[in-house]
């Protein structure tokens, strides 16, 4: 994925916490979409999807599998709203989710993006001083694979001293500053 497309993700996810005033861990995904009039349901699955994502009436529409465990389906929500903030998903059309691979299309990682930098900010999880994708999974409540993807990340900023580089990467830690206080690990 191109840096530009990247940064979009990233600071859409930035800003959705600043303008929903999200200042704790885990960040809560049906309260968000709720918040911003996006319908979120559980289905059945049975086409061992994670989620998908659809515009009906006009409105969007999130669809969970209630098959997975709950920390893949918050992270498979936070996904499908990405595609719907993200401008992927149009009227009659939908796109289907599951565990992220390297080789999936732009518009995929741009959603896996968006999802972890809402759930896991990089800027909130080095405040608090996370060591270990266990600490991710416990504070952000998304699943092993989605933590382990989240600490390499981590691993990266951490050699590049990469923190609070954006001003509204600043304004995201200072909204968490609270939670960052209490939660120092």
């Amino acid at each position: 994925m191109n840096y530009q497309r990247y940064k979009n993700a990233r600071n859409m996810a930035w800003q959705i916490l600043l303008d929903e005033g999200v200042c704790s861990l885990p960040v809560n995904v049906g309260r968000l979409c709720r918040s911003l009039e996006i319908s979120v349901r559980q289905y059945a699955g049975e086409d061992n999807s994670d989620g998908r994502s659809l515009i009906v009436d006009g409105r969007p529409l999130i669809l969970v599998s209630r098959n997975k465990p709950v920390p893949r389906q918050r992270f498979t929500a936070a996904h499908e709203l990405g595609h719907v903030l993200l401008g992927h998903v149009e009227e009659g059309g939908r796109l289907v989710n599951r565990e992220p691979t390297p080789g999936d299309n732009p518009l995929e990682r741009e959603a896996n993006v968006f999802a972890s930098r809402l759930l896991a900010p990089a800027c909130v999880l080095w405040g608090c001083g996370v060591q270990s994708e266990q600490d991710i999974m416990e504070l952000c409540g998304i699943s092993r694979q989605s933590a382990a993807l989240r600490w390499q990340r981590i691993e990266v900023l951490l050699e590049r001293d990469r923190f609070l580089a954006s001003p509204i990467e600043r304004k995201v830690y200072e909204q968490f500053a609270d939670y960052i206080a209490s939660h120092k690990l």
